[in-house]
């Protein structure tokens, strides 16, 4: 005998996480003519829910999500004395908020963008002592920074034209005022570009039996 009852036939199925059975059951709960008994079942049916997700149990707010999956399987008529307050229908249909991208470019990738923001801020000091140590702070962070990244030694003058440039000419800087610092665990840092093996016979190492054996190879993958 065909089956009769298909799912085409049978109505929408609102969430595929939790199964038909779960939307049934729901159906079922909201037939129910005494109020606190639909409230005792639906507190029932959220720790079977919560048993057939046991990764929700991670989660913070497990219990809330799943009294509002039980109200949109409701279509949002569930009347219970739920423990959290239901959910608005118009949160389906609410759009994310645009997350704001930073359209400010950086000038200098390898300084990075925070101390773009630093030389800005630096910028709109006044005058002082203060200024001064936060300006030679920076210089050194940008002479190792770049000593690190690039292997360069910046003079004073390249880095007073820099801070001139990232502060869109604010900053007027004497290169011999600069009281730049050097790192010393970077200035020991030896940089060397790995050297191409020579292979012989071949091109590749073979073990005494003739085949190839990669546990004889020393090699660094880059």
């Amino acid at each position: 005998m065909l089956q009769a009852d298909y799912n085409t036939s049978r109505p929408f199925l609102k969430n595929s996480e939790f199964g038909r059975a779960i939307q049934d059951y729901v159906h079922y709960i909201m037939q129910q003519p005494d109020k606190a008994k639909r409230t005792s079942l639906c507190h029932s049916l959220v720790q079977v829910m919560l048993n057939l997700n046991p990764t929700m149990k991670e989660q913070t707010d497990a219990r809330q999500k799943l009294w509002d999956h039980l109200y949109l399987l409701s279509d949002f008529q569930l009347d219970v004395d739920g423990p959290y307050p239901a959910p608005e229908p118009e949160s389906l249909n609410r759009k994310p908020q645009i997350i704001p991208y930073n359209d400010n470019m950086i000038r200098f990738r390898f300084y990075g963008r925070n101390l773009q923001l630093m030389v800005q801020r630096a910028s709109e000091m006044e005058d002082g002592p203060i200024k001064q140590d936060l300006v030679n702070l920076i210089a050194s962070f940008m002479y190792n920074s770049c000593k690190s990244w690039n292997n360069e030694n910046l003079s004073n003058e390249v880095i007073a034209e820099h801070l001139r440039i990232l502060s869109k000419g604010k900053l007027e800087l004497n290169p011999e005022r600069l009281e730049v610092y050097q790192d010393q665990s970077i200035a020991n840092r030896k940089f060397h570009r790995p050297q191409k093996e020579h292979r012989q016979g071949g091109g590749r190492n073979q073990s005494a039996g003739g085949k190839f054996n990669r546990r004889n190879r020393n090699f660094r993958k880059f």
